[in-house]
């Protein structure tokens, strides 16, 4: 399911952790690692003295990424040196090659007022990108992926994230975790309606679904920490690109799992849902 991973790096050693988690959670797809020269930062004259470090340092952090994948036992690499404005560049590229999940990580300031907020450029691709989007704040110790956790709310966004996390789990896992975070009681209905629905679609597919409902963002992490993935809509899309809602902002900034999120399903994935 997921043969492509582009991981942007900007050679700071920040992203070692999301390195190290896809490369062993996906051993066997073809890896991908950009570094974007940015030539669209504001307010910084770009002399040509700046412009040599800024491409030094990019060729170094796609030499050291690389050689971090190889490490592991990853031999299929493919380093790339773009200039641009990074979010663009990324989601770019992306599209180019037909990548099927971009790895990146997000700032993890858990006792900061900053808490909720997502770097500019792993915000704007998020926004931007309709090609699956992993995240990860923190390092973690996942290896493999045992259990799945689907954040759900029944909307449409949602919708593609339950068939993406179940033909997810249905190759990697086949055991996953529904829940509703519900803010009303009066909600109980729909909730158990919407679950419902995930563990009949799931069904087919052979994956074992357990639903569970929360009622704050403490208890979600609290079912975070028993599985090693979370998947979850990204939100609406709008002419400036897709919201990205407050619930989303604290799952990739708090999840102590990796996150994807997922905004679209690609044609290949829908096909196999849909032929099932």
């Amino acid at each position: 399911m997921i043969r492509k991973i582009l991981i942007p790096t900007d050679g700071y050693g920040l992203e070692d952790h999301v390195i190290d988690c896809v490369g062993h959670i996906f051993p066997f797809a073809e890896f991908h690692v950009i570094s974007v020269v940015n030539t669209y930062e504001r307010g910084i004259i770009l002399t040509d003295i700046l412009y040599r470090e800024m491409k030094e340092s990019a060729v170094k952090a796609v030499r050291e990424a690389s050689s971090r994948l190889e490490e592991m036992g990853i031999n299929s690499v493919r380093k790339t040196i773009a200039e641009g404005l990074p979010s663009k560049k990324i989601v770019d590229y992306a599209k180019l090659y037909d990548i099927d999940l971009i790895a990146m990580r997000v700032y993890s300031r858990k006792s900061t007022v900053s808490a909720y907020r997502l770097g500019s450029t792993v915000k704007n691709v998020l926004k931007k990108s309709r090609i699956p989007v992993l995240t990860l704040a923190s390092p973690c110790d996942k290896k493999e992926i045992k259990k799945v956790l689907l954040l759900t709310d029944g909307m449409k966004k949602s919708k593609r994230a339950e068939n993406f996390a179940i033909l997810f789990s249905s190759i990697y896992s086949e055991k996953m975790e529904a829940v509703y975070l519900q803010s009303k009681e009066l909600e109980n209905q729909r909730t158990e309606k919407i679950l419902k629905n995930v563990e009949w679609k799931a069904q087919f597919w052979n994956v074992r679904v357990e639903k569970n409902v929360v009622h704050s963002y403490q208890s979600l992490l609290e079912r975070i920490k028993d599985n090693d993935m979370v998947i979850m809509g990204i939100g609406e899309r709008t002419v400036w690109g897709c919201k990205i809602g407050h619930l989303a902002q604290f799952v990739a900034t708090h999840s102590p799992a990796p996150v994807i999120f997922v905004h679209k399903m690609k044609e290949r994935w829908s096909e196999r849902t849909s032929g099932k």
